[in-house]
């Protein structure tokens, strides 16, 4: 029987601790928090999508992450899970869900099977270093120290600091010799200009969404967007979050929200609405796109286009206007919101230094990192939850065979 210290009480430290532990190693998980896996019950919005069989979508780190997830992916996580007693069922775009909907049914399935394989589970550990002893690690933290054979450092990125991620085990691993890739906040919103949506907090449209940096696009993603008083969120801008830099511009379809193929096919409509309407009542111009969008969405396009939003006259010329600006409704960004507000971290550990078929360091044998602490980070959709999991299973089963 071998020893196992496993920092970080996290999905990809919970997962390490169960695994391990199903191989006859006797495991300690120390977590810095009052308790295990609280950012798992805030993912999927309380459901938590645990994967998705789907294309892997990493933008970070996509070759670590595709080679764990070959050796550990959707359908062995299904037998890992399965195995625990947790039921699933797959829903649009192959994310993966908890069949009770509830993340609390997760959470509680990793912690049963922590339990009921004797994982040792120290709560309020906040570790300080790690040493190379005789025969193995030692850890230790500011009220005690540990030793065992192998140390798993499982303990997150530094996105939503309150749930338990704060980035203070990157000195301890970058102090042991591991290289890190500057963190920064991935998934979270973008903030720019404000007086372009300046009366659209709330409002959400279906569309597309470019950023550029002068002439060259930088990326590319369609999905609900939603305004916000600061800016823009939504699945699709959070996704573009990654690529956004102070100075860039945002570039959403909302000739697309609104229905239309392309802008021959908007202008198309306009005129028509024009010849329709010739003669009748007066009303404002910004009911031309009454059914098309909501009432604060057409104002913002008219002040964008520059045409008087009470007037009851529209000219071919105005029309073009607006066509083009609702499909290049542009925002100037000013930057993304912080680690608070960031569902996952982009950078962290050099992923070369590690081996995807155990996450042992190539360096440090006895040393492994798994989940976030590593730079992989996904797309939304179950991807980063799919890692956590994985790269956790690989490290606390340390090549052996699983027991499910």
């Amino acid at each position: 029987m071998s020893s196992v210290i496993i920092i970080g009480g996290g999905a990809a430290g919970m997962a390490a601790a169960i695994a391990a532990a199903s191989c006859g190693d006797r495991v300690t998980v120390l977590e810095r928090m009052d308790r295990v896996g609280k950012k798992i019950l805030a993912t999927g919005n309380g459901r938590c999508n645990l994967m998705n069989t789907g294309t892997l979508r990493y933008p970070g780190g996509n070759k670590l992450a595709g080679a764990v997830l070959t050796h550990c992916g959707a359908e062995e996580q299904r037998r890992f899970w399965e195995h625990h007693g947790l039921r699933m069922r797959q829903e649009d775009g192959g994310r993966v869900y908890p069949i009770s909907g509830a993340a609390t049914s997760v959470l509680d399935t990793l912690r049963h099977a922590m339990r009921a394989l004797r994982v040792e589970t120290v709560t309020g550990a906040h570790v300080l270093d790690v040493s190379k002893v005789q025969n193995g690690w030692c850890v230790r933290t500011a009220e005690n120290s540990y030793t065992a054979q192998r140390v798993i450092v499982a303990g997150g990125g530094c996105a939503q600091p309150k749930l338990g991620s704060d980035g203070s085990l990157w000195p301890v691993m970058t102090a042991l010799g591991h290289r890190l890739v500057q963190p920064r906040p991935a998934l979270t919103q973008i903030i720019t200009d404000t007086a372009p949506i300046r009366g659209l907090s709330g409002i959400r449209v279906r569309s597309e969404v470019r950023i550029t940096s002068g002439t060259a696009e930088k990326y590319r993603e369609a999905g609900e967007v939603l305004f916000a008083d600061y800016g823009v969120t939504g699945v699709c801008v959070m996704q573009c979050a990654r690529y956004a830099a102070p100075g860039d511009l945002l570039h959403i379809d909302l000739s697309k929200a609104m229905g239309f193929a392309d802008q021959k096919e908007m202008k198309a409509e306009l005129l028509r609405r024009i010849k329709l309407w010739d003669g009748a009542a007066e009303g404002e111009a910004t009911e031309l796109l009454t059914g098309l969008c909501v009432p604060k969405i057409s104002l913002a396009l008219f002040r964008a286009a520059g045409i008087d939003p009470h007037t009851a006259v529209i000219t071919k010329h105005s029309v073009d206007r607006l066509v083009q600006c609702a499909a290049d409704f542009t925002l100037k960004i000013k930057g993304v919101k912080g680690f608070e507000s960031a569902q996952v971290t982009a950078g962290g550990l050099a992923c070369e230094q590690f081996d995807p078929c155990t996450l042992e360091s190539r360096i440090l044998p006895g040393i492994h990192a798994a989940g976030e602490i590593l730079d992989v980070d996904g797309d939304c959709g179950g991807y980063n939850l799919m890692f956590a999991f994985g790269s956790g299973i690989l490290a606390g089963l340390n090549g052996r065979t699983a027991p499910w």
